[in-house]
């Protein structure tokens, strides 16, 4: 893994694209979540909000083997759709707690 391949995957336009589509799947099942935090991030995905899906992108780009999988120069098309959702799902909550506090209002 190496910082640059995490750049490249977190400014490839395919690659933001894939995990904002997870993102807003996922925020359609946290949308009802009985996690204010949840529900919040969750509807600021589903309104667009750019600053909670970029988060999810950079953390996904960072995330465990994905550089090494997309190789050198990365790849993003190597990288499979389920790591995708296990990687939104795994790191939702770190971003609505990045976002909004436990009452679901913004930081």
């Amino acid at each position: 893994m190496s910082f640059q391949a995490i750049d490249q995957l977190t400014q490839d336009a395919t690659f933001g694209g894939r995990v904002r589509a997870c993102a807003v799947q996922q925020a359609e099942t946290f949308q009802n979540d009985q996690r204010p935090s949840f529900v919040s991030a969750a509807n600021d995905i589903l309104k667009g909000g750019s600053d909670v899906v970029s988060a999810l992108i950079r953390i996904s780009a960072a995330g465990p083997g994905f550089a090494d999988t997309a190789g050198d120069p990365p790849d993003q098309a190597k990288i499979l759709d389920p790591d995708i959702l296990a990687s939104v799902q795994a790191n939702f909550p770190t971003v609505a707690a990045l976002f909004y506090d436990d009452e679901g209002n913004p930081k």
